[in-house]
C-alpha cells in the first residue's frame, strides 16, 4: 500500500516540477473571444502551470493556478461616443474596406487605452527580471499591446491565438498567403465561386488589408510602443520569436485554405459537455411538443438594439407559429418590447447557449453566424438560419447555406413572412436536419479534442522553447515578393518595352519604305 502511495506521488511530481509560468494576452473587448480561450487557460491550469490572464474579461472566482490582470477601462473606450459609431452592427454589411479600417483603427484605440489602465500598470510593476516561459495573445487584439508585454518581459516564446478562421489575418506574423482567386475575403459577403469581379474586388480588398497592416497598423503600433519604452525595436522584429499560431478553424466547416506547417488547428476548442439547464429553462424545453427554437445575436450585437420595427417584425413572425417553443436571448425586459410577448415565446438577457444546443428537443438555431455559434450548432447537430451582420460571419453562413444545412436572411431588411418561410422550409424539408447530423458526426470524428490538441502544442513550445523549426521561411519575405509583384512588375514592364522597341523598328521601317516609295515615284 505504501508503495502504490509513493508510486502515484512520483507520478503527479513531474506536473508541479514542469509547471510553467505562462502569460495569455484575452484583449478584445468581446465576452466571445474570452469564451473561446478560457477553456484553454483552465486547461493549462490542470496541468499545474501559473497562468496569468490580462483581460477586459475576468472571472469572479477563477480556478486555481489562473491569475486575472484587470484591463478594467477598454469597454468603457469601445462604446464611447466617438468609437461607437464604427460599431453600428446593423450597418457594417455594406462596405468591406469599412471593416477592414475599424478592426485596424480598433486595435490602436484599444492599446491606447489599455496603456492607461490600472492592470497595465500592476504589469509594469512586476521585478525587472521578472520572465514568463511562455506569451500567448490573441492577435486579433492587434501587434500593439502584445509587443508591449512581449518587451517588457523579455521577449519570450510567443503563440499567436485566434478564434478567427480566417487564415490570411495572420499573414504578418506566419506569412500566411491570402487566396484572392479562391478564398473570399474575411470582411467580403460573396460565395465561394467568385465571378470575375468578384475575384478583381476580392483581390483588392485582399491587398488593402496588407496595406494597410503597413502604413498604418505596425507604424501606429511602433509609436506608441516608443512612447512607452523608447530603445524597443519594431513591432514586427518583437513578433518574430512566434513558434505556433493556434487559430479556430477545421477545414470540415468553413472554406478549405492551404496552411503553414505552424499552424495549429484548433476549431471548436470552446465546446463542452452539456451541463444541466437552469430550473426555468429546462421545465419551458422539456414541455415544448413540437420542440424549440433558439434565438441568439450572441454577445456584440445585441437584440435589444434591433430597433422596435425589426423586433415586431421578429415576434409576428414567432407568433405565427404557436406551435413551436421559442426561446429569445434579449437584453432588456418586456416593458421595452414594441409588443405583447406571444406565449409560445420565452425572453431572457442571458441563455447557457452550448446546454440549449445540445438538448435533444431542440429543432433550429436562429443566429448571427458567429464563428463560435456556428460551430456549437454543427457540432450538436442543429440547423440554422443565419442573419450574418460583419466579418467572418458572411462566410460561416455562406459555407453552411452552400452544404444545405442552413437558410440565410438578412436581419437589416427582415420581414415577418420571410422568417416564417424559412423556418417552415428548414423544419419541413429533411434534408436539412440529415445533412447536419452528418456533418456533425464529421466534426466530431477526431483523433484528440481540439482543447487536448492545443494544450500538447503548448507543452511542445515549453519543452522546446528555442525551437523554430516550423516557421516558414515566408514570414521573413516582403508581401511584395512573396505574391511576386515585382516579377510580374519586371514581367509587365518587358514585355511593354519590347513592344515598344518593335513598334520603333516597325515605325521606322515603314518611314524608311515610304521614303523609298516617294524617291521611286519621282
Amino acid at each position: 500500500m505504501k508503495n502504490q502511495i509513493f508510486i502515484l506521488v512520483l507520478t503527479f511530481i513531474p506536473a508541479f516540477v514542469s509547471g510553467a509560468n505562462i502569460l495569455i494576452l484575452s484583449g478584445v473587448p468581446s465576452p466571445s473571444h474570452s469564451i473561446w480561450l478560457r477553456p484553454l487557460m483552465n486547461g493549462l491550469a490542470e496541468r499545474g502551470h501559473n497562468v496569468t490572464v490580462v483581460s477586459p474579461d475576468i472571472e469572479k472566482n477563477p480556478p486555481k493556478n489562473v491569475t486575472y490582470i484587470h484591463l478594467e477601462n477598454i469597454y468603457d473606450e469601445m462604446y464611447n461616443t466617438s468609437n461607437r459609431q464604427m460599431l453600428d452592427f446593423f450597418e457594417m454589411h455594406k462596405s468591406p474596406m469599412s471593416i477592414l479600417r475599424m478592426l485596424d483603427e480598433f486595435t490602436i484605440v484599444c492599446c491606447k487605452a489599455g496603456i492607461k489602465s490600472k492592470g497595465f500598470k500592476q504589469l509594469m510593476s512586476y521585478p525587472e527580471n521578472f520572465k514568463f516561459d511562455l506569451f500567448m495573445s490573441d492577435y486579433m487584439f492587434g501587434p500593439c499591446f502584445a509587443s508591449l508585454l512581449m518587451y517588457r518581459f523579455g521577449n519570450p516564446p510567443y503563440i499567436p491565438v485566434a478564434p478567427y478562421n480566417a487564415l490570411a489575418t495572420s499573414a504578418p506574423l506566419i506569412g500566411s498567403y491570402a487566396y484572392s482567386g479562391s478564398i473570399p475575403n474575411h470582411s467580403y459577403d460573396v460565395q465561394e465561386s467568385m465571378n470575375f469581379w468578384e475575384r478583381l474586388q476580392n483581390w483588392y480588398y485582399d491587398l488593402y488589408e496588407i496595406i494597410m497592416k503597413d502604413i498604418y497598423l505596425y507604424p501606429e503600433s511602433d509609436a506608441i510602443l516608443k512612447q512607452v519604452f523608447p530603445n524597443a525595436p519594431r513591432t514586427k522584429d518583437l513578433q518574430s520569436s512566434i513558434r505556433l499560431l493556434f487559430i479556430n478553424n477545421n477545414p470540415l466547416i468553413q472554406y478549405k485554405e492551404p496552411q503553414m506547417p505552424n499552424v495549429i488547428p484548433v476549431g471548436g476548442m470552446q465546446i463542452r459537455k452539456a451541463k444541466p439547464l437552469p430550473e426555468d429553462l429546462d421545465r419551458i424545453v422539456r414541455s415544448a411538443k413540437n420542440g424549440f427554437i433558439l434565438f441568439s445575436l450572441g454577445s456584440n450585437a445585441r437584440s435589444d438594439t434591433l430597433g422596435p420595427d425589426r423586433i415586431r417584425e421578429i415576434l409576428i413572425a414567432m407568433k405565427a407559429l404557436p406551435q413551436y417553443q421559442f426561446i429569445w436571448k434579449f437584453e432588456s425586459d418586456e416593458s421595452k418590447l414594441p409588443m405583447k410577448v406571444p406565449e409560445n415565446v420565452f425572453i431572457r438577457a442571458w441563455m447557457p447557449q452550448n446546454d440549449l444546443l445540445a438538448h435533444p428537443n431542440i429543432k433550429l438555431f436562429i443566429t448571427h453566424s458567429g464563428l463560435l455559434s456556428t460551430q456549437e450548432a454543427i457540432w450538436n447537430g442543429v440547423p440554422i438560419i443565419g442573419f450574418p451582420l460583419f466579418a467572418d460571419q458572411f462566410r460561416n453562413i455562406n459555407y453552411c447555406v452552400s452544404l444545405g444545412v442552413a437558410k440565410r436572411l438578412m436581419v437589416q431588411y427582415l420581414q415577418a413572412d420571410d422568417l416564417i418561410a424559412a423556418i417552415k422550409d428548414i423544419l419541413n424539408t429533411r434534408s436539412y436536419s440529415e445533412n447536419i447530423k452528418r456533418l456533425s458526426q464529421l466534426f466530431r470524428d477526431q483523433p484528440e479534442s481540439p482543447l487536448e490538441r492545443a494544450i500538447w502544442w503548448v507543452e511542445w513550445v515549453l519543452r522546446n522553447p528555442d525551437s523554430e523549426m516550423l516557421q516558414p521561411s515566408a514570414v521573413n519575405v516582403h508581401w511584395i515578393q512573396k505574391y511576386m509583384y515585382d516579377v510580374l512588375l519586371f514581367v509587365i514592364t518587358s514585355v511593354i518595352l519590347i513592344l515598344f522597341i518593335i513598334f520603333k523598328i516597325v515605325t521606322k521601317m515603314l518611314a524608311q519604305l515610304q521614303l523609298n516609295i516617294k524617291v521611286k515615284q519621282s
